[in-house]
């Protein structure tokens, strides 16, 4: 493993020490001016973690929208918007974070903290941009609560940089800042020579892809056209190159949730292995509770989750063992389709009719099989692609399992809120996903070899630390429990020609799983 580098590739250290001020490019007279104005929508100007306040709604959703697309931060984002006309700052007021009267603070006090009417907090929304974290800690922060609104920075669309990862270990050893007789942790050097091994090996891809999608193919004579066949194979290039990247490279989120919704969320993630999430979690207190003053007031670390995860640690130590054949995915519980159908009817017998359950259950009971199958097709009957299914499939259970690769389980936890998961540490042991592009370009032996350095030096690294080096190619277990009605949705989504070819084989898989168990009530899942 090569652990020293010329100084074009030194970087990824800690977001402190790598963070670039937005306006260090502007004249002193506008960065005051531009500072002033964007103090009015940000809660912290110089940190990654931040609330946007004081704008319209359907704005903010724009915003939090934009970053999946696009490489800049929230600020440059609002300041350009304030720039274009989009926002008047001379209509904003001049405090930005007004304070709640002290009366309403006494009332939030007693009826929320004290009385514990956790419900009068969901009708109060944060919304919060968070910049420059690990993809391990967005998806710590992801999974922290069901109910958050979450948009993040897509590696499929935006092309990763050099450098922008983080680094756990501290760079130098016995002095806080650079002195005389300062030198490197050799940790650091060894962490940072990895990680450019690992972006390397991306560049590599993305050549090599890109060479074998365009060399010798027939193009039209239109450079319009040229052109966009050209990013299109840009695109596809780096979207497979990336899984050779590791989970330490920074994305950057927008989050909406009430403060209910926080609360609970931030409690959850001070009970995380990474000192990198605590701070998270810190910052996020910190903004959060400039917007929310009162209702995040137990948003602490509860004694109880750590101490009962350290239990079961100690109870069911770490044993992965490595190159075990386990099935890429598995329907493994769900009802028989006739028990599945009678309950269908019988639901909706009382929403027809108005019957007690047990007379709702007697009545489905007097239909055949072929009758129930019968309603529950009338029931879906002429449902569009983007039609919901009916209340009544979510009575209607199923567990599952998957063996994902790491790029595929963060589209999964992304845009998926309805399902129960329960998952696997980011680990080496269970094997890797490569793309079939890299496959079809002849590279599929570089991110074999990248995979075997990673596994090594995973095995040298501490819990809390090795997760970081896990790739994106990476595979985890996962298992699953949702209902017939978020089944149509994934099902619906994920199987569709615009999915990532990742996330769509393991759907498709999981889909003719279902048609075999069900095939009536999943006859209309697939609608795209």
């Amino acid at each position: 493993m090569t652990t020293t580098r010329s100084n074009k590739r030194t970087g990824g250290t800690k977001p402190a020490e790598q963070n670039p001020d937005l306006f260090d490019q502007a004249p002193a007279s506008l960065v005051l001016d531009e500072f002033q104005m964007l103090k009015r929508f940000i809660t912290n100007m110089e940190d990654n973690v931040y609330c946007v306040t004081n704008l319209p709604e359907e704005f903010i959703a724009v915003l939090f929208a934009w970053v999946s697309r696009s490489p800049k931060s929230f600020k440059e984002h609002v300041l350009q918007a304030i720039k274009d006309g989009f926002i008047d700052p001379a209509k904003i007021l001049e405090n930005p974070y007004e304070q709640l009267s002290d009366k309403a603070a006494a009332f939030h006090e007693k009826w929320v903290v004290g009385y514990g009417h956790s419900s009068v907090a969901e009708h109060a929304n944060a919304h919060v941009g968070v910049e420059r974290v690990s993809r391990l800690a967005s998806a710590e922060l992801e999974l922290s609560n069901e109910h958050y609104a979450i948009t993040e920075y897509s590696q499929r669309y935006q092309k990763p940089v050099r450098g922008a990862w983080f680094n756990p270990f501290e760079r130098w050893i016995n002095h806080s800042g650079p002195t005389r007789d300062m030198h490197e942790n050799p940790a650091w050097i060894a962490y940072e020579g990895f990680m450019n091994e690992c972006f390397d090996v991306f560049e590599e891809l993305i050549d090599g892809v890109y060479k074998h999608l365009t060399e010798g193919k027939f193009y039209p004579s239109a450079d319009s056209e040229i052109a966009r066949i050209n990013a299109t194979a840009m695109k596809l290039s780096f979207e497979d190159a990336r899984y050779a990247l590791p989970l330490a490279m920074f994305t950057q989120l927008g989050m909406t949730a009430n403060g209910r919704s926080w609360r609970d969320g931030l409690s959850n993630l001070y009970a995380s292995d990474y000192a990198e999430v605590h701070d998270m979690t810190n910052k996020l207190k910190r903004e959060i509770t400039k917007v929310l003053p009162t209702l995040l007031k137990h948003a602490d670390p509860s004694e109880y989750q750590a101490k009962s995860k350290k239990r079961m640690k100690a109870r069911f130590p770490e044993t992965f063992v490595k190159g075990k054949a386990l099935q890429p995915v598995a329907l493994y519980d769900f009802p028989l389709e006739g028990h599945a159908l009678r309950e269908i009817v019988t639901h909706e017998i009382v929403r027809a009719q108005g019957l007690t359950i047990n007379e709702a259950r007697a009545r489905a009971g007097t239909y055949s099989t072929e009758e129930l199958k019968e309603i529950v097709l009338e029931l879906i009957w002429e449902m569009g692609k983007y039609d919901a299914p009916p209340e009544s499939f979510k009575q209607i259970h199923y567990q599952f399992s998957m063996l994902i690769s790491e790029a595929n389980w963060h589209q999964l936890l992304r845009h998926n809120r309805k399902t129960a998961f329960t998952f696997a540490p980011p680990n080496v042991h269970s094997g890797i996903t490569i793309p079939p592009r890299i496959k079809e370009a002849g590279l599929e032996h570089k991110l074999v070899e990248l995979a075997a350095k990673a596994e090594e030096f995973f095995g040298t690294l501490s819990p809390g630390i090795r997760e970081y080096v896990v790739l994106n190619a990476h595979r985890r277990q996962i298992l699953a429990d949702c209902n017939l009605w978020e089944m149509y949705h994934l099902i619906n989504l994920r199987t569709s020609e615009e999915a990532q070819w990742d996330i769509r084989q393991a759907f498709n898989d999981l889909y003719e799983q279902l048609k075999f168990a069900h095939p009536t009530l999943i006859s209309a899942a697939k609608r795209r």
